[in-house]
């Protein structure tokens, strides 16, 4: 179940941007911009990893997060905050922002 749910957040955040559920189409240019830079496999790696249930460093996926950037790290995250949190029963915002800040220093080094 578990494993679904995080497949589902994965996916949404890949499509939602092109089914237009964000309200600011330059914001939505910026976050498909910024999916691009990350594989879908790793992208579920990462999703999984935020919720404490992913090796994200053992399956080679914190090359593309360093790729990807701090920047769109945090922007995604926003995104997906914005888009599914108020749909998830139990999820808070702030632990999702912890825990990206958390991926990120997990996978670059300092």
């Amino acid at each position: 179940m578990a494993a679904t749910l995080f497949t589902i957040i994965a996916l949404v955040t890949f499509t939602s941007t092109a089914t237009g559920l964000g309200q600011y189409p330059e914001s939505d240019r910026l976050v498909d911009q910024c999916m691009a830079k990350i594989s879908s496999r790793c992208a579920i790696y990462t999703t999984a990893e935020m919720y404490g249930h992913g090796p994200l460093k053992q399956n080679g996926c914190c090359q593309e997060i360093y790729y990807m950037g701090q920047f769109c790290l945090n922007l995604v995250t926003r995104h997906v905050i914005e888009a599914l949190v108020p749909k998830l029963e139990g999820v808070q915002k702030q632990d999702i922002v912890e825990k990206s800040t958390q991926i990120w220093y997990l996978c670059v080094p300092v």
